[in-house]
């Protein structure tokens, strides 16, 4: 276990492992206010990656920050092959995905806490195997989610699963079946009140499910997933306190959560949490779980998106089947596929009538005519190897 602390000249690291008798401190000498301006600039890059792709590259030089790195390289030169780590984040660090600075962690599985003494609590609602799913996904209202349908489907077949889609994800339904659940999946849009942090929530069928809400179910023993934006975004109160859906769901008993640190993108959530799925239904700890999904991620080409996105479209009609044919076009554009990009958005704008996705195919054709025949198509390519895609979500709590 690392856990930091920030002063306002210094960084202090408290690592401890299993066999130690005592932690050790490390004092990494860069200043409160400099850390708070670099993870500022961080996190709005991250969260303008998908309108703007110069971002990304922004986002890759400031992760790759010697600040950044100083601040991890002292506990990954304290493991070795096979050990988890467990990281408690201080002030503006719980903004940061620290397993993604640089490669010092990457061969490490990695859950987060807010505390350790949070973390025993965690530890002590540890539930048993995982066999029962409720899964939360697609309610209407606010823009349509493209796959929160594909994502409800993700758990059939690995566990007992019980399904509340569309209309059917209601607050009340959810309340009422989560008892015996040891996992609960949520795919919504996800809502973070900075203002009122315990109103952030995810939106349902009939309106926002708040924090506070969160807060009077009992969750012991479950693992809480939501597949949503910015759900594991909180205000750092003083003391570091953090509140907001994480600080709920841990106070009421679940073991442990995952959740989103920025806005995600869709598809690529959707595999993420596929790989996550089958391999915690092997057996594995949800940490390591965690660690193969997202190093499949990282590796996952063009090629083999566009064959998961085939493997849905039989399974969809009218808006939906617009929307994966833009969803199509933006990994083809990715992948400098520009003839296939523009064939993809001329087959939606002949029947997407939403003006979202009516715009995004738009745009998408526009970029891949300004862009065509500069390169030939390269749909080998791993189109989620940055960070913004594959480690935004992060396991708080415990790693079982």
């Amino acid at each position: 276990m690392a856990e930091y602390f920030l002063t306002e000249s210094h960084a202090v690291v408290v690592i401890a492992g299993p066999e130690d008798s005592e932690p050790e401190l490390v004092m990494v000498p860069h200043p409160l206010a400099r850390i708070r301006a670099l993870v500022a600039e961080l996190t709005e890059m991250l969260e303008s990656a998908p309108r703007r792709s110069e971002a990304l590259k922004e986002a890759s030089r400031l992760l790759a920050d010697p600040l950044l790195s100083d601040l991890v390289e002292p506990v990954a030169d304290r493991l070795t092959p096979g050990d988890r780590v467990w990281l408690v984040p201080h002030d503006a660090l719980h903004r940061v995905p620290l397993h993604a600075v640089g490669s010092a962690l990457a061969e490490h599985s990695v859950a987060y806490a807010p505390s350790a003494s949070v973390l025993r609590h965690c530890r002590d609602n540890r539930g048993g195997a995982r066999r029962r799913a409720l899964v939360v996904a697609d309610p209407p209202g606010g823009p349509a989610l493209t796959f929160g349908s594909a994502q409800a489907e993700l758990l059939t077949g690995l566990f007992k699963t019980e399904n509340l889609t569309g209309k059917d994800a209601v607050s009340g339904a959810l309340v009422r079946h989560v008892g015996p659940a040891d996992i609960l999946h949520i795919s919504a849009h996800g809502v973070f009140d900075a203002t009122a942090p315990m109103r952030s929530g995810v939106k349902l069928a009939d309106g926002l499910f708040t924090a506070e809400r969160f807060l009077k179910l009992k969750l012991s023993g479950t693992l809480v997933v939501l597949a949503a934006c910015r759900t594991g975004v909180a205000a750092v109160r003083p003391g570091d306190e953090l509140l907001g859906l994480v600080y709920s769901l841990l106070h009421a008993g679940a073991p442990a959560v995952l959740v989103s640190l920025w806005t995600v993108d869709e598809l690529a959530t959707t595999v993420l949490f596929g790989h996550f799925y089958d391999r915690l239904a092997s057996g594995e700890h949800a940490i390591d779980a965690l660690r193969w999904a997202q190093d499949r991620l990282r590796a996952t080409t063009a090629d083999d998106v566009l064959a998961y996105l085939a493997s849905l479209a039989p399974l969809v009609t009218g808006h939906v089947e617009a929307r994966l044919l833009v969803a199509e076009a933006r990994i083809r554009l990715m992948a400098s596929d520009f003839d296939g990009a523009i064939a993809a958005c001329d087959r939606a704008l002949r029947t997407v009538t939403e003006p979202t996705a009516q715009r995004n195919a738009q745009g998408i054709r526009a970029r891949a005519l300004t862009h065509r025949g500069r390169s030939a198509p390269k749909l080998g390519k791993p189109v989620y190897a940055h960070p913004y895609y594959w480690a935004a979500f992060v396991l708080i709590g415990d790693w079982h």
